[in-house]
């Protein structure tokens, strides 16, 4: 079947917009899902309220920030940078780390497309650690490094359907991770587009020109190296969760776009080493997040 080229760029352009929209809803480090077309620089901050721990030990409360700068480089190569900071205000117990942790990662996109068929190559080396490690680069070991990666294959069967699949790696479950992404991409209509798939599951609605909605559901984790101030006790952080969120994308310039989302984070789980040496695994209530973000292509 040949596609019409119009068609299929026009509807490239609208999924660009489409996954933009919510790819700062997230805390961990995501190079599964397809990057944005432009070069761009995005910040992001979510508040999650007060979680309780199970059997009573205490409860926790989270902050996310998020920083993302990307360059294209002719749609065939991107380069970035980016930056996630968790701080974890835990009561009730006492941890081995202070709470703040960082990940700090340098993703790599190459593409290579024909019509109707597209395969990308990504690869993001990555420093994961809490900030006692991190303020010593002496204490940088294996322990702290990721190596996030996936390949993926598009293939666009008709302007409004679309498939992708491949193989990643990452810590988006807590522990790394590598995994199936299979997705159907299907424009519903020209103000609707469903992502249907694995790990992700999105649907967007167009409300104007310069107005967009999306719900998705993901999961959504990471894995930290931590130490105590002394940098004497070390060990590792997981922690596991899904988000449902609801976000609004408003392009309010040619170059600005602002987004505001609330969600729920459930199923959350801890694996935390406290300042006893003692390991433990506990798990969260669900609770409400809420979140904003800038981003500014160029």
């Amino acid at each position: 079947m040949r596609i019409d080229t119009h068609l299929y760029h026009s509807w490239l352009a609208s999924m660009c917009l489409y996954l933009s929209c919510v790819s700062n809803g997230l805390a961990s480090v995501d190079i599964c899902q397809e990057p944005t077309a432009d070069s761009h620089l995005s910040i992001a901050y979510q508040k999650h309220e007060k979680s309780s721990f199970e059997r009573g030990l205490g409860e926790t409360r989270q902050e996310n920030f998020e920083f993302d700068l990307q360059f294209d480089l002719n749609n065939k190569w991107a380069i970035g940078a980016g930056h996630r900071y968790t701080i974890l205000n835990v009561d009730g117990l006492e941890l081995q780390t202070n709470g703040h942790l960082h990940t700090f990662f340098i993703p790599l996109h190459r593409v290579s497309q024909a019509e109707g068929k597209r395969f990308r190559f990504s690869i993001a080396p990555a420093l994961s650690a809490s900030s006692n490690v991190m303020k010593d680069p002496g204490e940088y070991s294996a322990d702290a490094l990721q190596l996030l990666v996936a390949l993926v294959w598009n293939r666009q069967v008709s302007a409004q359907l679309g498939f992708r699949y491949g193989i990643c790696g990452d810590q988006r479950f807590g522990n790394y991770r590598i995994y199936p992404l299979v997705s159907i991409d299907r424009q519903l209509h020209p103000d609707w587009n469903m992502e249907l798939g694995f790990p992700i599951t999105r649907i967007s609605y167009r409300i104007s020109k310069n107005l967009v909605s999306s719900l998705q559901i993901a999961p959504d984790g990471n894995e930290w190296y931590v130490a105590d101030k002394d940098l004497r006790k070390k060990s590792k952080l997981v922690y596991k969760a899904y988000a449902l969120e609801w976000a609004f994308d408003w392009r309010a310039h040619e170059h600005l776009s602002l987004t505001a989302s609330v969600g729920i984070q459930f199923d959350n789980r801890y694996e935390l080493t406290l300042f006893d040496d003692s390991r433990d695994s506990v798990s969260g209530e669900s609770v409400t997040r809420i979140g904003t973000a800038f981003v500014w292509n160029f």
